[in-house]
């Protein structure tokens, strides 16, 4: 009596699970979930992440660049982000660029460049006029039952979010109306879900 009771309840899990496993099919395979300089996921897109380290699981990568000033140096920042159901993994680059010229028959500049990244313990994410604080280790932060139904709700707009580095200095960024257009599909319910 137990064994057809199993039966029907496993048939009625792959049911529930089967629109999940036939969309995860048909999304591009991505065969990292590392962030880091040089790498090209496609952004901004749900991607089957097929990771020998991780797993198989769906997630869409997220990156964001712009400038900006800290005392006389234009530094050039990028947040790169790994958005799963379970988990968001930050990476923040800071680039500083350093040319000094050198004049004479023929002009020629030297360049330098320092990257460092930095290690963030806090996320606040903004969506509609609800702010979410994750705290984390290793640029990881958890992604609750409460937060994962807000992200797959979000209005189809860019979405503020503040980094907080371990020195407690903060960085303003966004994510784009793409990636957020691709958590309703990251963060549809399923039943593995806490």
């Amino acid at each position: 009596m137990l064994r057809p009771y199993l039966t029907g309840l496993s048939a009625s899990l792959l049911i529930v699970m089967s629109p999940l496993v036939s969309q995860a099919s048909e999304l591009p395979i991505v065969e990292s979930a590392a962030l880091g300089m040089g790498k090209n996921p496609p952004w901004s897109e749900p991607v089957q992440v097929e990771d020998p380290f991780e797993g198989q699981f769906i997630a869409v990568f997220d990156r964001h660049r712009f400038s900006d000033r800290f005392l006389n140096t234009h530094l050039r920042i990028e947040v790169q982000s790994l958005w799963t159901q379970d988990y968001v993994r930050l990476l923040l680059t800071a680039k500083d660029r350093d040319c000094y010229g050198h004049h004479s028959f023929i002009s020629s500049s030297y360049c330098s460049e320092v990257i460092n990244t930095k290690k963030i313990v806090k996320l606040f994410v903004k969506i509609d006029e609800q702010i979410y604080q994750v705290s984390g280790q290793h640029n990881t932060f958890p992604v609750n039952s409460e937060l994962a139904s807000a992200l797959s709700s979000a209005s189809e707009q860019d979405i503020q979010i503040r980094l907080v580095i371990e020195s407690g200095a903060s960085v303003d960024s966004k994510i784009g109306q793409k990636t957020v257009q691709a958590w309703q599909t990251i963060y549809t319910p399923t039943l593995s879900r806490n």
